[in-house]
Protein backbone atom coordinates (compact mmCIF):
# COMPACT_ATOMS: atom_id res chain seq x y z
CA UNK A 1 0.00 0.00 0.00
CA UNK A 2 1.22 3.48 -0.74
CA UNK A 3 0.01 6.97 0.11
CA UNK A 4 -0.44 9.98 -2.16
CA UNK A 5 -2.29 13.22 -1.36
CA UNK A 6 -3.37 11.61 1.93
CA UNK A 7 -5.15 8.85 0.00
CA UNK A 8 -4.10 5.23 0.32
CA UNK A 9 -3.88 3.15 -2.84
CA UNK A 10 -3.45 -0.61 -3.05
CA UNK A 11 -0.05 -2.02 -3.85
CA UNK A 12 -0.02 -5.35 -5.69
CA UNK A 13 2.90 -7.53 -6.74
CA UNK A 14 2.26 -9.69 -9.83
CA UNK A 15 4.65 -12.28 -11.16
CA UNK A 16 4.87 -14.41 -14.31
CA UNK A 17 8.04 -16.08 -15.52
CA UNK A 18 7.16 -17.31 -18.99
CA UNK A 19 5.55 -16.09 -22.22
CA UNK A 20 2.26 -17.88 -21.52
CA UNK A 21 2.15 -16.45 -18.00
CA UNK A 22 2.80 -12.98 -19.41
CA UNK A 23 -0.20 -13.38 -21.74
CA UNK A 24 -2.42 -14.62 -18.91
CA UNK A 25 -1.18 -11.95 -16.51
CA UNK A 26 -1.76 -9.08 -18.93
CA UNK A 27 -5.51 -9.56 -18.68
CA UNK A 28 -5.34 -9.51 -14.88
CA UNK A 29 -3.23 -6.34 -14.87
CA UNK A 30 -5.73 -4.66 -17.20
CA UNK A 31 -8.67 -5.68 -15.01
CA UNK A 32 -6.92 -4.39 -11.88
CA UNK A 33 -6.04 -1.11 -13.60
CA UNK A 34 -9.72 -0.67 -14.51
CA UNK A 35 -10.68 -1.08 -10.85
CA UNK A 36 -7.72 0.74 -9.29
CA UNK A 37 -6.35 3.26 -11.82
CA UNK A 38 -3.85 4.65 -9.32
CA UNK A 39 -2.72 1.37 -7.78
CA UNK A 40 0.93 0.42 -7.54
CA UNK A 41 1.34 -2.69 -9.70
CA UNK A 42 4.87 -4.06 -9.89
CA UNK A 43 6.64 -7.38 -10.40
CA UNK A 44 7.92 -9.84 -13.00
CA UNK A 45 6.36 -10.04 -16.45
CA UNK A 46 6.84 -9.58 -20.14
CA UNK A 47 5.91 -7.05 -22.78
CA UNK A 48 2.17 -7.72 -22.50
CA UNK A 49 1.98 -7.22 -18.74
CA UNK A 50 4.14 -4.11 -19.02
CA UNK A 51 1.89 -2.69 -21.75
CA UNK A 52 -1.14 -3.33 -19.53
CA UNK A 53 0.41 -1.25 -16.75
CA UNK A 54 2.85 -3.35 -14.74
CA UNK A 55 6.14 -1.87 -13.52
CA UNK A 56 8.74 -4.52 -14.32
CA UNK A 57 11.42 -5.52 -11.86
CA UNK A 58 12.70 -8.06 -14.39
CA UNK A 59 11.58 -9.18 -17.83
CA UNK A 60 10.04 -12.66 -18.02
CA UNK A 61 11.93 -13.30 -21.24
CA UNK A 62 15.12 -13.62 -19.21
CA UNK A 63 13.48 -16.05 -16.76
CA UNK A 64 12.28 -18.76 -19.14
CA UNK A 65 14.43 -21.86 -18.68
CA UNK A 66 13.52 -25.39 -19.65
CA UNK A 67 14.77 -28.60 -18.14
CA UNK A 68 16.81 -29.42 -15.06
CA UNK A 69 20.16 -28.67 -16.69
CA UNK A 70 19.05 -25.24 -17.93
CA UNK A 71 17.83 -24.22 -14.48
CA UNK A 72 21.06 -25.32 -12.80
CA UNK A 73 23.18 -23.40 -15.31
CA UNK A 74 21.23 -20.19 -14.70
CA UNK A 75 20.78 -20.63 -10.94
CA UNK A 76 22.97 -17.63 -9.94
CA UNK A 77 20.87 -15.32 -12.11
CA UNK A 78 17.61 -16.80 -10.78
CA UNK A 79 18.77 -16.30 -7.20
CA UNK A 80 19.77 -12.70 -7.90
CA UNK A 81 16.31 -11.98 -9.30
CA UNK A 82 14.68 -13.59 -6.27
CA UNK A 83 16.75 -11.37 -3.97
CA UNK A 84 15.69 -8.24 -5.88
CA UNK A 85 12.06 -9.33 -5.69
CA UNK A 86 12.29 -10.04 -1.97
CA UNK A 87 13.89 -6.65 -1.32
CA UNK A 88 11.16 -4.89 -3.32
CA UNK A 89 8.34 -6.72 -1.51
CA UNK A 90 9.81 -5.99 1.92
CA UNK A 91 10.36 -2.33 1.00
CA UNK A 92 6.98 -1.71 -0.67
CA UNK A 93 4.83 -3.95 1.56
CA UNK A 94 2.20 -4.84 -1.06
CA UNK A 95 -1.30 -5.73 0.04
CA UNK A 96 -1.41 -8.74 -2.26
CA UNK A 97 0.84 -11.05 -4.24
CA UNK A 98 -0.61 -12.54 -7.43
CA UNK A 99 1.67 -15.35 -8.58
CA UNK A 100 0.99 -16.82 -12.02
CA UNK A 101 2.11 -20.42 -12.62
CA UNK A 102 5.96 -20.75 -12.66
CA UNK A 103 6.02 -22.83 -9.43
CA UNK A 104 9.76 -23.43 -9.12
CA UNK A 105 10.49 -19.74 -8.65
CA UNK A 106 7.27 -18.81 -6.91
CA UNK A 107 7.34 -21.53 -4.27
CA UNK A 108 10.92 -20.60 -3.42
CA UNK A 109 9.80 -16.99 -3.10
CA UNK A 110 6.83 -17.85 -0.87
CA UNK A 111 8.88 -20.05 1.43
CA UNK A 112 11.34 -17.22 1.99
CA UNK A 113 8.58 -14.66 2.52
CA UNK A 114 6.89 -16.86 5.10
CA UNK A 115 10.17 -17.40 6.91
CA UNK A 116 10.63 -13.62 6.97
CA UNK A 117 7.11 -13.17 8.36
CA UNK A 118 5.83 -11.24 5.35
CA UNK A 119 3.06 -13.74 4.53
CA UNK A 120 1.11 -16.10 6.75
CA UNK A 121 -1.71 -15.85 9.26
CA UNK A 122 -2.79 -12.27 9.67
CA UNK A 123 -4.38 -10.52 12.58
CA UNK A 124 -5.05 -7.31 10.74
CA UNK A 125 -8.24 -5.28 11.08
CA UNK A 126 -11.02 -5.82 8.50
CA UNK A 127 -10.83 -3.59 5.43
CA UNK A 128 -12.93 -0.48 5.01
CA UNK A 129 -15.29 -0.53 1.99
CA UNK A 130 -14.27 1.71 -0.92
CA UNK A 131 -15.72 5.22 -0.76
CA UNK A 132 -17.58 7.15 -3.41
CA UNK A 133 -15.62 8.09 -6.48
CA UNK A 134 -13.81 4.75 -6.64
CA UNK A 135 -10.99 5.78 -4.29
CA UNK A 136 -9.56 3.03 -2.13
CA UNK A 137 -9.36 3.78 1.59
CA UNK A 138 -8.42 0.64 3.51
CA UNK A 139 -6.76 0.92 6.90
CA UNK A 140 -3.03 0.55 7.24
CA UNK A 141 -1.98 -3.04 7.78
CA UNK A 142 -1.41 -2.52 11.47
CA UNK A 143 0.78 -5.60 11.65
CA UNK A 144 -1.24 -7.60 9.15
CA UNK A 145 0.50 -9.64 6.51
CA UNK A 146 0.49 -9.65 2.73
CA UNK A 147 -2.16 -11.86 1.12
CA UNK A 148 -1.29 -14.41 -1.56
CA UNK A 149 -3.40 -15.31 -4.60
CA UNK A 150 -1.94 -18.13 -6.69
CA UNK A 151 -3.27 -18.12 -10.27
CA UNK A 152 -2.80 -21.28 -12.34
CA UNK A 153 -2.04 -24.10 -9.97
CA UNK A 154 1.13 -26.17 -10.22
CA UNK A 155 0.38 -29.48 -11.91
CA UNK A 156 0.18 -31.32 -8.59
CA UNK A 157 -2.01 -34.00 -10.18
CA UNK A 158 0.94 -34.92 -12.44
CA UNK A 159 3.94 -34.68 -10.13
CA UNK A 160 5.13 -33.24 -6.84
CA UNK A 161 1.72 -33.78 -5.23
CA UNK A 162 3.13 -32.45 -1.96
CA UNK A 163 3.06 -28.98 -3.49
CA UNK A 164 -0.72 -28.89 -3.05
CA UNK A 165 -0.42 -29.22 0.71
CA UNK A 166 2.42 -26.70 0.78
CA UNK A 167 0.42 -24.23 -1.29
CA UNK A 168 -2.44 -24.57 1.19
CA UNK A 169 -0.01 -23.38 3.85
CA UNK A 170 1.41 -20.53 1.78
CA UNK A 171 -1.53 -19.03 -0.12
CA UNK A 172 -4.84 -17.45 0.85
CA UNK A 173 -6.64 -18.42 -2.36
CA UNK A 174 -5.90 -20.39 -5.52
CA UNK A 175 -7.50 -19.69 -8.90
CA UNK A 176 -7.43 -22.84 -11.04
CA UNK A 177 -7.99 -23.17 -14.78
CA UNK A 178 -9.07 -26.82 -14.98
CA UNK A 179 -12.25 -28.05 -13.28
CA UNK A 180 -10.72 -31.25 -11.88
CA UNK A 181 -8.25 -29.18 -9.81
CA UNK A 182 -10.96 -27.78 -7.51
CA UNK A 183 -11.40 -30.97 -5.48
CA UNK A 184 -7.66 -31.18 -4.78
CA UNK A 185 -7.63 -27.91 -2.86
CA UNK A 186 -11.07 -28.25 -1.32
CA UNK A 187 -9.84 -31.39 0.43
CA UNK A 188 -6.99 -29.33 1.90
CA UNK A 189 -9.23 -26.48 3.06
CA UNK A 190 -7.66 -23.87 0.76
CA UNK A 191 -10.18 -21.47 -0.80
CA UNK A 192 -10.26 -22.32 -4.52
CA UNK A 193 -12.09 -20.95 -7.56
CA UNK A 194 -12.31 -22.45 -11.04
CA UNK A 195 -12.00 -19.32 -13.17
CA UNK A 196 -11.95 -20.97 -16.61
CA UNK A 197 -9.04 -21.08 -19.00
CA UNK A 198 -7.49 -17.69 -19.83
CA UNK A 199 -6.97 -18.80 -23.41
CA UNK A 200 -10.67 -18.21 -24.04
CA UNK A 201 -10.10 -14.48 -23.53
CA UNK A 202 -6.82 -14.30 -25.43
CA UNK A 203 -7.97 -15.61 -28.78
CA UNK A 204 -8.13 -12.61 -31.06
CA UNK A 205 -10.08 -12.25 -34.26
CA UNK A 206 -9.10 -14.96 -36.75
CA UNK A 207 -9.21 -14.06 -40.47
CA UNK A 208 -11.21 -16.34 -42.82
CA UNK A 209 -9.30 -19.34 -44.13
CA UNK A 210 -8.99 -18.11 -47.69
CA UNK A 211 -7.80 -14.69 -46.62
CA UNK A 212 -5.24 -16.10 -44.20
CA UNK A 213 -3.83 -18.67 -46.61
CA UNK A 214 -3.52 -16.11 -49.38
CA UNK A 215 -1.67 -13.79 -46.98
CA UNK A 216 1.01 -16.45 -46.50
CA UNK A 217 1.25 -17.38 -50.18
CA UNK A 218 -1.04 -20.43 -50.24
CA UNK A 219 -4.36 -21.19 -51.92
CA UNK A 220 -7.71 -21.47 -50.08
CA UNK A 221 -8.18 -25.12 -51.08
CA UNK A 222 -4.67 -26.26 -50.12
CA UNK A 223 -4.31 -29.17 -47.71
CA UNK A 224 -2.31 -27.65 -44.86
CA UNK A 225 -0.32 -29.07 -41.94
CA UNK A 226 0.64 -26.83 -39.02
CA UNK A 227 4.06 -27.30 -37.42
CA UNK A 228 4.56 -26.27 -33.79
CA UNK A 229 8.08 -27.08 -32.53
CA UNK A 230 7.79 -24.85 -29.44
CA UNK A 231 8.74 -21.31 -28.46
CA UNK A 232 12.06 -21.77 -26.61
CA UNK A 233 15.35 -22.03 -28.46
CA UNK A 234 16.41 -25.34 -26.93
CA UNK A 235 13.14 -27.11 -27.69
CA UNK A 236 12.98 -25.69 -31.22
CA UNK A 237 16.50 -26.95 -31.93
CA UNK A 238 15.49 -30.38 -30.69
CA UNK A 239 12.12 -30.59 -32.44
CA UNK A 240 12.52 -28.81 -35.75
CA UNK A 241 14.82 -31.41 -37.29
CA UNK A 242 12.29 -34.09 -36.33
CA UNK A 243 9.51 -32.17 -38.08
CA UNK A 244 11.58 -31.56 -41.20
CA UNK A 245 12.30 -35.28 -41.52
CA UNK A 246 8.60 -36.01 -41.01
CA UNK A 247 7.72 -33.62 -43.83
CA UNK A 248 9.93 -35.57 -46.24
CA UNK A 249 8.01 -38.76 -45.47
CA UNK A 250 4.58 -37.14 -45.67
CA UNK A 251 5.38 -35.73 -49.10
CA UNK A 252 5.89 -39.24 -50.46
CA UNK A 253 2.19 -39.93 -49.82
CA UNK A 254 0.78 -36.39 -50.01
CA UNK A 255 3.01 -34.48 -52.44
CA UNK A 256 0.61 -31.53 -52.69
CA UNK A 257 0.48 -30.96 -48.91
CA UNK A 258 1.58 -27.55 -47.64
CA UNK A 259 3.36 -26.94 -44.34
CA UNK A 260 3.09 -23.86 -42.14
CA UNK A 261 5.76 -23.40 -39.47
CA UNK A 262 4.63 -21.40 -36.44
CA UNK A 263 7.62 -19.23 -35.51
CA UNK A 264 7.87 -17.55 -32.16
CA UNK A 265 7.53 -13.77 -32.53
CA UNK A 266 10.02 -13.30 -29.69
CA UNK A 267 12.88 -14.98 -31.56
CA UNK A 268 14.85 -13.35 -34.40
CA UNK A 269 14.42 -14.62 -37.97
CA UNK A 270 18.11 -15.46 -38.16
CA UNK A 271 17.64 -18.10 -35.47
CA UNK A 272 15.28 -19.99 -37.78
CA UNK A 273 17.33 -19.22 -40.90
CA UNK A 274 20.16 -21.46 -39.75
CA UNK A 275 17.87 -24.32 -38.73
CA UNK A 276 15.93 -24.18 -42.00
CA UNK A 277 18.92 -23.73 -44.30
CA UNK A 278 18.43 -27.09 -46.04
CA UNK A 279 14.62 -27.24 -45.93
CA UNK A 280 12.36 -26.82 -48.93
CA UNK A 281 8.67 -25.99 -49.12
CA UNK A 282 8.08 -24.84 -45.55
CA UNK A 283 6.14 -21.59 -45.21
CA UNK A 284 7.31 -19.60 -42.19
CA UNK A 285 4.68 -17.65 -40.26
CA UNK A 286 5.56 -15.60 -37.16
CA UNK A 287 3.06 -14.49 -34.54
CA UNK A 288 0.00 -16.14 -36.09
CA UNK A 289 -0.13 -19.50 -34.34
CA UNK A 290 -3.85 -19.21 -33.65
CA UNK A 291 -4.64 -18.65 -37.32
CA UNK A 292 -2.56 -21.69 -38.25
CA UNK A 293 -4.36 -23.88 -35.70
CA UNK A 294 -7.73 -22.54 -36.84
CA UNK A 295 -7.15 -23.29 -40.52
CA UNK A 296 -4.69 -26.20 -40.77
CA UNK A 297 -6.30 -29.48 -41.74
CA UNK A 298 -4.12 -31.10 -39.08
CA UNK A 299 -1.10 -30.13 -36.99
CA UNK A 300 1.94 -31.56 -35.24
CA UNK A 301 2.06 -29.84 -31.85
CA UNK A 302 4.76 -29.90 -29.19
CA UNK A 303 3.37 -30.78 -25.77
CA UNK A 304 2.63 -27.65 -23.75
CA UNK A 305 0.19 -24.75 -23.75
CA UNK A 306 -0.18 -24.99 -27.53
CA UNK A 307 -2.10 -28.24 -27.10
CA UNK A 308 -4.84 -26.35 -25.24
CA UNK A 309 -4.91 -23.79 -28.05
CA UNK A 310 -5.17 -26.60 -30.59
CA UNK A 311 -8.00 -28.14 -28.58
CA UNK A 312 -9.87 -24.84 -28.60
CA UNK A 313 -9.87 -24.68 -32.41
CA UNK A 314 -10.85 -28.32 -32.70
CA UNK A 315 -8.86 -29.40 -35.74
CA UNK A 316 -7.05 -32.76 -35.51
CA UNK A 317 -3.50 -32.78 -34.19
CA UNK A 318 -0.78 -35.10 -32.94
CA UNK A 319 1.23 -34.27 -29.81
CA UNK A 320 4.96 -34.92 -29.64
CA UNK A 321 7.81 -34.12 -27.29
CA UNK A 322 11.52 -34.84 -26.97
CA UNK A 323 13.88 -33.71 -24.24
CA UNK A 324 17.37 -34.57 -23.07
CA UNK A 325 17.84 -38.16 -21.85
CA UNK A 326 18.60 -37.02 -18.30
CA UNK A 327 15.53 -34.76 -18.11
CA UNK A 328 13.34 -37.54 -19.50
CA UNK A 329 14.73 -40.07 -17.02
CA UNK A 330 14.04 -37.71 -14.11
CA UNK A 331 10.60 -36.87 -15.41
CA UNK A 332 9.62 -40.50 -15.91
CA UNK A 333 10.43 -41.23 -12.28
CA UNK A 334 8.33 -38.41 -10.84
CA UNK A 335 5.44 -37.85 -13.27
CA UNK A 336 2.45 -40.00 -12.34
CA UNK A 337 -0.19 -39.39 -15.01
CA UNK A 338 -0.98 -41.57 -18.03
CA UNK A 339 -0.81 -38.65 -20.51
CA UNK A 340 1.13 -35.42 -20.93
CA UNK A 341 -1.21 -33.58 -23.32
CA UNK A 342 -3.76 -31.48 -21.43
CA UNK A 343 -6.50 -32.47 -23.89
CA UNK A 344 -6.01 -36.09 -22.87
CA UNK A 345 -5.78 -35.32 -19.15
CA UNK A 346 -9.02 -33.35 -19.27
CA UNK A 347 -10.73 -36.02 -21.37
CA UNK A 348 -9.48 -38.87 -19.20
CA UNK A 349 -8.60 -40.73 -22.39
CA UNK A 350 -6.35 -40.35 -25.40
CA UNK A 351 -8.37 -37.75 -27.30
CA UNK A 352 -5.29 -37.07 -29.44
CA UNK A 353 -2.30 -39.29 -30.07
CA UNK A 354 0.86 -38.37 -28.19
CA UNK A 355 4.34 -39.54 -29.13
CA UNK A 356 7.00 -38.92 -26.49
CA UNK A 357 10.80 -39.25 -26.54
CA UNK A 358 11.79 -42.46 -28.38
CA UNK A 359 8.27 -42.81 -29.78
CA UNK A 360 8.60 -39.43 -31.49
CA UNK A 361 10.18 -40.49 -34.77
CA UNK A 362 9.55 -39.20 -38.29
CA UNK A 363 7.95 -42.54 -39.18
CA UNK A 364 5.54 -42.56 -36.22
CA UNK A 365 4.58 -38.91 -36.66
CA UNK A 366 3.89 -39.52 -40.34
CA UNK A 367 1.79 -42.63 -39.68
CA UNK A 368 -0.36 -40.81 -37.12
CA UNK A 369 -0.71 -37.65 -39.19
CA UNK A 370 -1.74 -39.11 -42.55
CA UNK A 371 -5.13 -40.54 -41.41
CA UNK A 372 -6.00 -37.13 -39.91
CA UNK A 373 -5.54 -35.68 -43.39
CA UNK A 374 -7.13 -38.38 -45.53
CA UNK A 375 -9.56 -40.61 -43.59
CA UNK A 376 -12.91 -38.86 -42.96
CA UNK A 377 -13.96 -41.18 -40.13
CA UNK A 378 -10.68 -40.58 -38.25
CA UNK A 379 -10.94 -36.82 -38.79
CA UNK A 380 -14.51 -36.62 -37.52
CA UNK A 381 -13.83 -38.84 -34.51
CA UNK A 382 -10.92 -36.64 -33.46
CA UNK A 383 -13.01 -33.48 -33.88
CA UNK A 384 -15.79 -34.97 -31.74
CA UNK A 385 -13.40 -35.86 -28.91
CA UNK A 386 -11.84 -32.39 -28.98
CA UNK A 387 -15.25 -30.73 -28.88
CA UNK A 388 -16.05 -32.55 -25.64
CA UNK A 389 -12.76 -31.39 -24.13
CA UNK A 390 -13.36 -27.81 -25.28
CA UNK A 391 -16.65 -27.74 -23.37
CA UNK A 392 -14.74 -28.41 -20.13
CA UNK A 393 -12.48 -25.36 -20.44
CA UNK A 394 -15.09 -23.10 -18.83
CA UNK A 395 -16.43 -19.72 -19.91
CA UNK A 396 -14.82 -16.46 -20.99
CA UNK A 397 -13.75 -14.02 -18.25
CA UNK A 398 -10.89 -15.72 -16.38
CA UNK A 399 -8.93 -12.49 -15.87
CA UNK A 400 -12.05 -10.72 -14.61
CA UNK A 401 -12.71 -13.47 -12.07
CA UNK A 402 -9.10 -13.38 -10.86
CA UNK A 403 -9.33 -9.59 -10.41
CA UNK A 404 -12.55 -10.02 -8.42
CA UNK A 405 -10.84 -12.52 -6.12
CA UNK A 406 -7.98 -10.05 -5.71
CA UNK A 407 -10.39 -7.28 -4.75
CA UNK A 408 -12.05 -9.54 -2.22
CA UNK A 409 -8.70 -10.38 -0.64
CA UNK A 410 -7.77 -6.69 -0.44
CA UNK A 411 -11.11 -5.10 0.42
CA UNK A 412 -13.31 -7.92 1.64
CA UNK A 413 -15.67 -7.74 -1.38
CA UNK A 414 -15.36 -8.01 -5.18
CA UNK A 415 -15.39 -5.06 -7.57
Amino acid sequence: MYKEDNILYPSIYLSAGEASGDAHGAGVVAELRARYPDAELFGLGGDKMQAAGLELLEHAGRMSFMGFAEVVRHLPFIMSVRKRVLDAIVRRQPDLLILIDYPGFHFSLLRKLKKMGVIGDSGSAPPTPPQAGGKFHPPLKQGGKTKVLYYISPQVWAWKSGRAKELAELADHVAVIFPFEVEIYERLGLPVTFVGHPLLDEIGEIPPRGQFLKSVGLQPDDRVVGLFPGSRKQEIRRHLSLLLETIKLVRKFQPQCKFLLAESPTLPCRFYDKLLADSVGVTRVAGQSHAILAHANASLVKSGSSTIEATYFGNPFVVFYKTSPISYAIGKRVVRVPFIAMANLIAGEEAVRELIQDQATPESLMSELLPLLTVPARIEACRTRLKRVREKLGEHGAAKRVAEIACTLIEGSPR
